[in-house]
């Protein structure tokens, strides 16, 4: 477990707003070959990853997305200020006062925090009514800045990406809270999966070949019998069926439906 949490607070800690995964993909590509596995990195970025079994003319895909939601620079205000773009679906309200980072294209991060505009309830009768939407969110930056040349002279641009702080925290009792647990959860369990097979202290006898996806998006199957999205729940839950002495398609009849044929795994390549 604490190998788990490691994994955990490691990938958390990564920002990877859909659309600017690179540098979570660069990790998990040093974590396969740290550990020596076989590893594919597909151009539209996926880290896939084979660990060997007994036979591989049978094989099972685990599956996991490492993009978390985030925003883009909507416009410069001409107060310095930052509107926003939503990515992914979340409601306004839910990030407000969240601390988050400004990725310049050049590579600098600045900090700042998600407001509403009509913050102070001493001035706006309706800062506490108001309806939160991309027209009077803003960031704050901090830096001193009071008009837009000042904050364009910083790197920022339109389009820049923002990613939110994950606020991790582990507590004396064990429990785990951040945001992006999903599905980063799922890497974790997958990376502490991979590592035990490494140091050989699981044996696959009969779904020998694990491939492991990371990808922007939720990852759907490619063929027809694999259309639907996978959950953290099935993958934890294959994580754990993948150390069991007996085929799953006798002890768990939905999991012969699940199987791809090997096929499925070289059309991957095509993702």
């Amino acid at each position: 477990m604490s190998q788990t949490l490691k994994y955990l607070q490691e990938v958390l800690a990564i920002p990877s707003p859909t659309g600017f995964t690179k540098e979570v993909q660069e990790y998990l590509l040093a974590k396969a070959k740290e550990f020596g596995f076989p590893v594919k990195h597909t151009a539209k970025g996926l880290v896939i990853m084979t660990v060997k079994g007994k036979d591989d003319e049978h094989q099972r895909m685990l599956t996991a997305h490492v993009d978390t939601l985030g925003a883009m620079v909507r416009a410069v205000k001409s107060s310095g200020r930052l509107k926003l773009a939503q990515i992914g679906g979340y409601p306004w309200n839910m990030v407000e006062g969240e601390n988050c980072t400004v990725h310049t294209a050049d590579g600098k991060k600045i900090s700042g925090t998600i407001l509403i505009h009509q913050t102070s309830c001493h001035v706006y009768k309706d800062a506490g009514t108001a309806e939160r939407t991309q027209d009077n969110m803003e960031v704050r930056l901090d830096e001193k800045v009071t008009n837009e040349e000042e904050t364009r002279a910083l790197g920022i641009e339109v389009g820049d990406f923002v990613s939110f702080d994950p606020r991790t925290l582990i507590t004396e009792k064990g429990f785990v809270k951040s945001r992006f647990l999903d599905d980063k959860a799922s890497v974790a369990i997958l990376s502490t999966f991979w590592i035990a097979s490494a140091r050989r202290r699981l044996s696959f006898r009969t779904r020998p070949t694990l491939r492991s996806r990371f990808t922007r998006k939720w990852a759907t199957a490619a063929t027809p019998r694999f259309r639907r999205r996978l959950s953290s729940t099935w993958l934890a839950t294959w994580a754990q069926w993948a150390t069991i002495s007996r085929p799953m398609s006798t002890r768990f009849p939905s999991a012969r439906r699940m199987a791809p044929a090997p096929t499925t795994m070289r059309s991957v390549r095509d993702w």
